[in-house]
This record gives structure tokens, sequence and C-alpha cells, in this order.
């Protein structure tokens, strides 16, 4: 299987994006700081493996469950651009639409595994970039992504203490706006494959 590096790299950088661990560092330390070091750690495995398999699952149903549903790429990407841009401004407005829940259930795997980590933003971007580059260049982008991720929340606590509460904020407003650029670019695709598809235009 060939692997195209340029398309690698636009992946892991799209999905690191929309995958923001660094905004879920002082979440993740607030669930666990009753934990002990190891515990944490354990955690962060736990996270990270939960949100790896919900990615890599959602990219192989996805598609297939676009066809059963009868839903065009092109409108599956405009929807995905949407929800995307949705986060985005959620985010950097720090508007909080979920409801606190229960947190009995392993909190590591439920709320920082899905939906911190790998929500509906990460599920639709990854299926729109595999149908894109192709599953085996997201899957490779995935697997750092994910890497990538789990040293972020094992340095959790380092971290946090270096960059401190106002490099946070300000890293996670950074990382909304490029992921609104990245829904806007998405929603540009899927309207100008709609209109290809129309022939309204010609490329």
């Amino acid at each position: 299987m060939d692997f195209g590096l340029d398309a690698i790299i636009k992946c892991m950088v799209a999905l690191f994006v929309i995958m923001d661990p660094l905004s879920s560092l002082p979440m993740f330390l607030t669930l666990t700081r009753k934990q002990s070091a190891r515990m944490r750690q354990e955690s962060a495995v736990i996270a990270t493996g939960v949100a790896g398999a919900v990615l890599v699952v959602f990219t192989l149903v996805g598609p297939w469950l676009m066809g059963a549903l009868s839903v065009s790429m092109p409108a599956f990407m405009i929807a995905g651009g949407i929800l995307i841009l949705v986060i985005s401004i959620q985010t950097f407005l720090g508007i909080e639409f979920e409801k606190e829940e229960e947190k009995e259930i392993n909190v590591a795997a439920v709320v920082v595994g899905v939906p911190l980590l790998t929500g509906p933003g990460v599920m639709t971007t990854s299926v729109i970039l595999a149908a894109q580059y192709g599953i085996g260049d997201v899957f490779v982008a995935a697997t750092v992504v994910v890497l990538l991720t789990l040293g972020i929340l094992l340095l959790a606590e380092p971290i946090h203490k270096r960059i401190g509460k106002l490099g946070l904020a300000v890293m996670t407003k950074v990382m909304a706006i490029l992921l609104a650029a990245v829904a806007i670019e998405f929603i540009k695709l899927g309207a100008q494959n709609i209109l290809v598809e129309w022939a309204l235009i010609h490329i």
C-alpha cells in the first residue's frame, strides 16, 4: 500500500486540531485528581485507546453507513463542516452545551476518550479525510495523532504547570480558529462538488 506523505501530514494536522488534546488537559486532571500517578497514566492509556478505537471504527463504518442512508459525500462534507464550525465557535466562545454527567462509569474512557478526544467532529473529519486521501493515509495519521495525544495526557500535570491556565486558554482559542478554517474548507469543497455534479461549474 502506498502512502502519500503530504496527505498524511494534512490528515495529521486536521485530526490533531479537531481532537485538540491540549484543551482536554484541565478536564483530564480534574477528573483524575483523586487518582495516583500510576492510575492517572492508566487512565491516559484507556482514554486514548478508546478514542483511537472509536476513530478507526467510524472511519471504516462511516462510509458504509452513508451509503445505507443514501447520503452523498458532498452533502456529508457540508453537514460535517457546519457541525465542526459550530464546535469551533463553541470552543472559542467557551459555550457549554452538554450537561454534567455522572462520573461513576470509567471517567477516562467515557468522558475523556469520548467525547472530549473523539467526538462527532473527529468522527466526521475522519470520514471526510478518508474519502479525500484514502483510509490508509487516515489510519497512519490517526495513529500518530493518538500517540501524540497519549504523550500529552501522560505529561498532563507538568504541561499544565509549565503552560498555566492562561497559556492553555490561548492555545485553545488558536486551535478553535484553526478548526473553524478546516470546517470552512470542508463546506467549500462539499459545495464545489455539488455544483460540479449539477453541471453548474466545471473544474
